[in-house]
C-alpha cells in the first residue's frame, strides 16, 4: 500500500482519534490540583512543590495533545484538498464518499446508482491520479 493510500485509509479513524485525544484533555484538566496554600505551620524539609510540578506536567501534556489534534486536522485538510483537486468529477466524488465521508461500498453504490465494477474502476483511477498529484507536490 502506498503512502497516500495509507493516509486515505486512516481518514476514517480521524474522528475517533480526535475524540480520544479530547477526552484525554478533559481527564487531564479535571486532575489539576489547587495551588499550594501557604500557612505559618511548619512543614517538612522538602522545598519542592509537588502540586505545582504535577500541574506543569499536566499543562505541558495538554499542549502536546492540542498540537497533535492540530496536526491531524492539517493532514485531513491536505488530503481533502488533494481529493478536491482531481479533475475528473467522478473520481472526486467516489474518493470523497469513501475516504472523507467514510461510506461503505454499498453506501457508495446506493448514493451514485452505479455498479460495483464502475465504482471500483473510478476509485482505482482516482487513487492513481491522486498519487501522481500528491508526489508532484512533495
Amino acid at each position: 500500500m502506498t503512502d497516500i493510500r495509507k493516509r486515505l485509509a486512516s481518514l476514517k479513524y480521524i474522528d475517533s482519534k480526535i475524540k480520544s485525544l479530547q477526552q484525554e484533555i478533559v481527564s487531564l484538566k479535571s486532575s489539576i490540583f489547587k495551588s499550594q496554600q501557604y500557612s505559618d505551620e511548619p512543614k517538612g524539609g522538602s522545598l519542592s512543590n509537588k502540586s505545582e510540578d504535577l500541574n506543569i506536567a499536566i499543562i505541558d501534556r495538554t499542549k502536546e495533545l492540542y498540537d497533535e489534534i492540530e496536526k491531524i486536522f492539517k493532514e485531513r485538510d491536505e488530503l481533502v484538498k488533494a481529493i478536491e483537486s482531481l479533475e475528473n468529477p467522478a473520481e472526486n466524488i467516489v474518493l470523497r464518499l469513501f475516504y472523507i465521508n467514510g461510506y461503505s461500498w454499498d453506501q457508495v453504490r446506493k448514493e451514485l446508482h452505479w455498479g460495483r465494477g464502475t465504482i471500483q474502476r473510478v476509485r482505482e483511477s482516482g487513487l492513481v491520479n491522486l498519487e501522481k498529484k500528491w508526489y508532484k507536490r512533495y
